[in-house]
């Protein structure tokens, strides 16, 4: 337990550190969006590069995690889809945003800071290969559902053909999936790993950690608890604790991964719900004081569930 200790207890700390500095007002929100431009589109691109260079990626590419990862995403979006739909009475756009925060997890600023600091280069494969399918179908997915309910009712919607094609952009243009395909081609052409890249990719990676949570801390000043919590309540429970539980039946009893590999898709699974999904509510205009409040309960409620998984697995799991 100690030394779990010793491994979340610092990253939570630095997430409190950009929360004080936050509500201090000693970052400003022009400095938070240079901060976060930084981690999301040079660190953390530069670090999947650098493990895909110099990974292998025949031996590494394992589909049946990740299938069994989002198909519990997908199951437990439906699910909450209709209980918004049917229980909340909500319209299919809001629906569709619930279903968003019951799934979406904090993968990029949170999971990938703890899962590396926990367990090192060997959880970088499992960990970029669940990170590098969340966008395309969980985003799509709230995107494409929110603007067919926007066009049904003439309120702005963009027409499927227009959002197929701007979702398709915002994928390719993605420079996570772009640093993991740029990596994954390097390795293949056979080029040697070239010591300067080498010391470039690792600087800029080794400055995923600090920066990533520190910006994390800082954008938490930005949320407070409104709207129904009830109903929020609701969300993070299939969040945090419901998702991680079916993801772990699924990776420890029916498919054949490594241990390892099982236990980071499990405490990625019970990552707090992302900032994406407050974003998403106000671009759309719906759900946003209630994505606000699970934001924000779902990250404060992380800190004892994953301290809890991450003490737990580097426990149990061979050394």
């Amino acid at each position: 337990m100690f030394v779990s200790l010793e491994i979340v207890l610092p990253v939570f700390a630095i997430i409190l550190s950009g929360y004080i500095a936050g509500k201090r007002q000693w970052v400003s929100s022009a400095a938070l969006k240079g901060l976060s431009f930084f981690v999301y589109y040079m660190a953390i691109p530069a670090l999947l590069f650098r493990t895909m260079a110099q990974g292998n990626l025949s031996a590494d590419i394992d589909f049946s995690l990740i299938v069994a990862f989002y198909s519990v995403s997908l199951s437990i979006f439906i699910l909450s889809a209709v209980l918004g739909r049917f229980l909340y009475g909500h319209g299919l756009k809001e629906a569709a945003v619930m279903a968003m925060g019951a799934t979406y997890g904090n993968l990029l600023l949170l999971g990938f800071p703890l899962v590396y600091s926990a367990f090192g280069d060997k959880g970088m494969v499992p960990l970029t290969m669940l990170i590098a399918f969340q966008a395309p179908i969980l985003m799509a997915l709230t995107s494409m559902l929110t603007e067919y309910d926007l066009s049904r009712e003439g309120d702005g919607g963009q027409g499927a053909k227009t959002m197929l094609l701007s979702l398709a952009k915002a994928i390719w243009s993605n420079p996570i999936i772009i640093g993991l395909i740029a990596g994954g081609l390097y390795q293949l052409s056979g080029y040697e790993f070239v010591s300067v890249m080498d010391r470039f990719t690792a600087l800029l990676g080794g400055a995923v950690i600090p920066c990533a949570l520190f910006s994390l801390g800082v954008s938490l000043t930005e949320f407070k608890l409104a709207g129904d919590l009830k109903q929020s309540f609701l969300i993070v429970v299939l969040k945090t604790i419901i998702y991680p539980c079916i993801v772990a039946i699924l990776v420890f009893n029916v498919i054949d991964v490594p241990p390892l590999w099982a236990a980071v898709a499990v405490i990625l699974a019970a990552q707090p719900t992302g900032v994406n999904v407050f974003i998403l509510a106000q671009q759309y205009g719906v759900f946003t004081a209630r994505a606000a409040s699970v934001v924000l309960s779902s990250t404060i409620l992380s800190v004892v569930t994953v301290t809890m998984l991450i003490a737990y697995y580097v426990n149990v799991l061979p050394k």
